[in-house]
């Protein structure tokens, strides 16, 4: 009999059967943007997100950055580079030395950024990591490049000022951001030390290791591998990629543990704070002879080569890492 109906419908009435397909259309809409609506929706994209790269660990806090920031942070527009680059910075109170800095400069470590964004330019098919973000000068300006950037950074309160940075500049779909300190060993909860008057020198504390993460506490910080963060390159086809390292005495646990990322992406540049600290020469000799076995040479401003025997006395603060021919860039 129903069949016999449906029939009749279909010989008599066929206007009226799209008409009851398209209200059938607009009501599964309706209630597919209800569910993206509701409250749950935030996890559940964090679980797409995770998802849709293959192979990564439950370790790797995969920030989603389709989700709105409502705070209202101080943020501006920083100076314009190369003629034509500028960006959004969000920035945290006067006590912070950077962030003071960069609302009287508009800017921060120009002559360094602008050395990367001179080489990014120069070979279009370099993406950016940037491991140490802090407030993301070089995650903003290399996404407002429109490079492909992998950015971590380990301190909530700045992951959240980049979030708010990238979603003023709608650059979200060009940065996978992660909120994870770089270790030996992946998925543990740590300390940092803190400093409100230099957030970016804040530092994991390494023999504070607990089993569970007290959510609202930003001093505490949970690890991973940098090796980690390979399914992501993959993900995004990264092969090729310039990248800043500024994690406050932890280049050490970047070069224990990135062996699989250092083999996997061609990374010819390598700006990276070098800061021989107190007790820290082991580290530093160990960081030496990494690259300088996987074939970097140190060099000041990309072209002046250092000499390895001075990186424990008179190397400068900040160094390049080449793995390049230099007589193509000086």
């Amino acid at each position: 009999m129903e069949i016999h109906l449906y029939k009749l419908l279909f010989r008599h009435n066929y206007r009226s059967i799209l008409l009851i397909l398209w209200i059938f259309i607009l009501s599964f809409l309706s209630y597919s943007n209800t569910i993206l609506q509701s409250e749950t929706f935030p996890g559940e994209i964090e679980k797409l997100i995770k998802y849709e790269v293959k192979n990564l660990s439950q370790a790797v806090n995969l920030i989603n950055l389709q989700e709105e920031i409502n705070e209202n942070y101080t943020c501006i527009k920083t100076k314009q580079l190369l003629s034509t680059i500028q960006t959004t910075i969000c920035l945290h109170d006067s006590r912070d030395a950077v962030s003071q800095e960069i609302l009287e400069k508009k800017i921060w470590e120009e002559k360094y950024l602008i050395k990367l964004l001179e080489f990014l330019k120069r070979y279009p098919q370099m993406n950016f990591i940037d491991v140490g973000a802090n407030l993301g000068i070089y995650t903003m300006f290399a996404a407002s490049l429109g490079r492909y950037v992998v950015s971590i950074e380990c301190f909530k309160p700045n992951i959240n000022r980049i979030h708010k940075a990238l979603q003023i500049e709608k650059l979200q779909d060009n940065v996978a951001l992660i909120s994870n300190a770089i270790f030996t060993i992946s998925g543990q909860y740590l300390k940092l030390k803190t400093d409100p008057h230099n957030i970016g020198s804040q530092a994991i504390i390494i023999h504070s290791s607990m089993n569970y993460s007290v959510i609202n506490d930003t001093s505490i910080v949970k690890t991973l591998r940098f090796d980690d963060i390979l399914p992501v390159l993959q993900t995004k086809h990264i092969r090729h990629a310039v990248m800043k390292v500024d994690i406050q005495w932890s280049e050490l646990y970047l070069c224990l543990t990135g062996d699989k990322v250092f083999d996997s992406v061609n990374i010819p540049v390598i700006l990276m704070e070098w800061d021989v600290g107190a007790g820290f020469h082991d580290n530093i000799r160990y960081i030496l002879k990494y690259f300088l076995n996987r074939g970097y040479v140190a060099t000041v401003d990309m072209c002046q080569i250092l000499d390895e025997k001075d990186a424990l006395y008179s190397w400068p603060p900040n160094i390049f890492w080449m793995k390049t021919n230099l007589l193509k860039i000086c």
